[in-house]
């Protein structure tokens, strides 16, 4: 239930009635933050005082509250006053010199008027002042009293920041549709121009949760009391459940007690014309019954409710502990945590490689993690790339599929170019990967970041062939300068490098990007994750230096080593090549066919002999067909080993590459200072595992209420 209503509108002897303590009202111990009284049924008597801070709170001001806490075995009169009073008190000297005092004022940040320590103060504070009694005669019930609502701000202690803090603090309470509203309004003053009854019909449109409570119908003046008779005796009102009339004690009789209190009430009722009043709807006791039953209404609609809101929290109290992980205070337990994590991250690197994602759930959640699948497309775009654009100039014909300078037509697909079967990867099917700029940025010494050559030539490649076997002219008779096709191969292959390392620069930046998610998973703190992040960084470095390091070794290899090749393969295209031009050049020959069902084709010796070309035409051609040969094998098995040392040996599999970096063997070599940098317990940290310790006894407590 929460009380609220203006300043100075009565709602501290309203929760006097209600709950039978005395409530200050004292205009200098106004409410300056909410004030939760629980009353709880239990066969010991005593009294618990504590702070409840906001979310809004930081861990170390949510410590520094939890501080906050006494513990009474009873609460008499003169006890509770103290205890208030303590809590509002502005007497700072006083606070700092009592040892057993209460300083919830100091806890919340509430301003003090002797207080000269510089700080910025405030006048009021959403931290919450518990207290909590229990025993055998209280029933179980809950009030919380809420600053009262002012609009014009006091110099020198109230601003106008002041009123609109209040004011929301106000609103956020009476929106929980959980609770219920006790409006409290001063009967002697014109209902409009109370705020508190338009925020409640803001908050409770329908009505049913807020009940009106009039107050001082003894300051009346003479002449309004029908006005204020129709209120209460109206069906609802502006409120659903219309409105109480209750009569506090007054100036003269602030000493009396809670009965003799009581009994003036009755009086003042039996007095003209406020007999008029219903007796359900007159005087304190009414109060408390209409409030039981309205209580009692709201607590079977939610009961439900409320039961799964416990689950809920509760559930969110074990993954804040997990995320906290096991307590860490000792040199073990730290070295224990890291290598439960290494392990796990280990084995999920594990089914990364091997393509396993069946086996945990998180790769249907991260494409990132699904390392083999990422790596295999990224090699499958490079192999693509290579064949398409690595070369300076295309193989294929230049215009129209007639080679300039030749003396025959080639079709767009020549013979031994099997470039058909080499499939491009499916763009639509790929896996999408971003890398994010910090990641991108821990890599900016190692990545080469080449630019893109845009010297692409527009000259055909027999032209150019031609070209450079003219500027290489030489002595030999019906042979081929050997220098030339070292010179031509260099310089189709020229794009080699910044293509093979845009490839490793991408593989590595996938190859983070997975270390990187992976260690996030499996070690949910943030803040061990990113000391430990720290630690990796280093060695991972290093183990990308490597990788980049041979692809630039086989680059240098093609660059600067003699072409040369074993395999058969280049035999067997530069045949077919060869054989490819010779049928070229026959196909306008005369020629006839065998009489039998094979239909095969007779050329005469004559035409096939007399068939001929220039010398020059013959060196091009030769020239041409051996560099396109010997290309297309050096740069398949250019692809592949890029693919199996560079990346594949280097960044996937080695035993110290960055895969296996994070690793049980890694936390083994960990010296205490390190262990403690990385996975040492803050106080922070502490503090928050021992309050979320204390809110899940709680609900677990709330959670056995429901059940039994």
């Amino acid at each position: 239930m929460v009380v609220v209503g203006d300043q100075s509108s009565g709602k501290s002897s309203v929760l006097e009635g209600l709950t039978g303590l005395p409530f200050p009202r004292d205009s200098s111990l106004c409410t300056r933050f909410p004030t939760q009284v629980v009353f709880k049924r239990s066969a010991v008597k005593q009294t618990e005082v504590s702070i409840l801070p906001t979310e809004s709170r930081t861990e170390h001001q949510s410590l520094d509250a939890d501080k906050f806490y006494r513990r009474l075995d009873e609460l008499d009169q003169c006890l509770f006053v103290e205890v208030l009073s303590e809590v509002r008190s502005f007497s700072w000297h006083k606070m700092i010199s009592t040892l057993s005092t209460i300083q919830a004022s100091k806890h919340m940040g509430i301003r003090l008027e002797e207080e000269n320590s510089g700080i910025v103060p405030k006048s009021f504070s959403d931290d919450v002042l518990k207290i909590e009694l229990s025993g055998p005669d209280y029933e179980h019930f809950s009030v919380v009293d809420l600053p009262g609502l002012f609009r014009k701000p006091t110099p020198g202690k109230t601003t106008k920041d002041d009123t609109l803090f209040v004011k929301k603090m106000v609103r956020d309470y009476i929106h929980n549709t959980r609770s219920t509203i006790l409006a409290v309004v001063p009967a002697n003053v014109d209902i409009a121009t109370q705020e508190i009854v338009q925020m409640a019909e803001d908050a409770d449109p329908t009505g049913r949760r807020t009940l009106g409570v009039l107050t001082k119908p003894d300051l009346v003046d003479k002449g309004a009391e029908d006005k204020v008779l129709d209120l209460v005796l109206a069906s609802g009102g502006r409120f659903g459940l219309g409105y109480t009339m209750v009569c506090n004690r007054s100036q003269s009789n602030l000493d009396v007690c809670l009965a003799e209190r009581n009994n003036l009430e009755k009086t003042f009722f039996q007095t003209e014309p406020w007999t008029m009043v219903p007796q359900d709807r007159a005087g304190i006791n009414a109060l408390k019954v209409r409030l039981n039953k309205l209580l009692v209404d709201l607590t079977r609609e939610n009961f439900r409710d409320v039961a799964a809101d416990i689950n809920q929290a509760i559930d969110g109290c074990h993954q804040r502990l997990q995320a906290l992980g096991p307590e860490r205070s000792s040199k073990t337990e730290q070295r224990g945590y890291l290598l439960r994590i290494a392990t796990s991250f280990q084995y999920l690197v594990s089914h990364a490689l091997d393509a396993y994602y069946g086996r945990d759930a998180v790769f249907a959640s991260h494409d990132e993690l699904r390392l083999a699948t990422v790596v295999k497309e990224l090699q499958e775009e490079f192999s693509t790339t290579m064949r398409l654009e690595g070369h300076t100039r295309d193989f294929g014909p230049s215009k129209n599929g007639e080679r300039v300078g030749a003396s025959y037509v080639v079709n767009q697909t020549e013979p031994g170019d099997d470039s058909d079967l080499e499939s491009s990867p499916n763009q639509e099917s790929r896996l999408l990967l971003t890398v994010d700029s910090e990641r991108r940025s821990e890599l900016r010494r190692t990545l080469s970041n080449l630019k893109k050559p845009t010297d692409k030539p527009h000259d055909n490649i027999d032209t150019w062939i031609r070209r450079e076997y003219n500027r290489s002219k030489g002595f030999e008779i019906g042979t081929i300068n050997p220098s030339l096709l070292p010179v031509l191969y260099h310089e189709q292959m020229k794009y080699w490098q910044y293509y093979t390392m845009e490839h490793i620069d991408r593989v590595i930046e996938a190859t983070h990007s997975f270390i990187f998610s992976l260690l996030r998973h499996v070690c949910p703190n943030a803040a061990i994750g990113d000391h430990f992040w720290a630690r990796l960084i280093g060695p991972l470095l290093l183990s990308y230096d490597k990788a980049i390091a041979h692809a630039k070794l086989l680059l240098e290899i093609e660059e600067l080593g003699n072409m040369r090749t074993l395999n058969h393969y280049f035999a067997l295209t530069l045949k077919k090549l060869r054989l490819s031009r010779m049928q070229k050049r026959l196909e306008n020959s005369p020629s006839w066919y065998t009489q039998d069902d094979n239909k095969e084709t007779l050329l005469r010796l004559k035409d096939v002999l007399n068939m001929h070309i220039s010398n020059e035409d013959q060196a091009v051609e030769d020239l041409h067909d051996i560099l396109q040969s010997y290309y297309k094998l050096a740069r398949k098995q250019f692809v592949d080993a890029v693919s199996k040392g560079a990346v594949d040996y280097h960044l996937l599999t080695v035993s110290d590459g960055p895969l296996r970096v994070c690793s049980p063997q890694l936390v083994g070599m960990l010296s205490d200072k390190e262990l403690d940098q990385i996975a040492g317990e803050t106080i922070e940290s502490a503090a928050e595992r021992a309050h979320i310790m204390r809110r899940l006894k709680s609900l677990e407590a709330g959670q056995e209420a429901f059940r039994t």
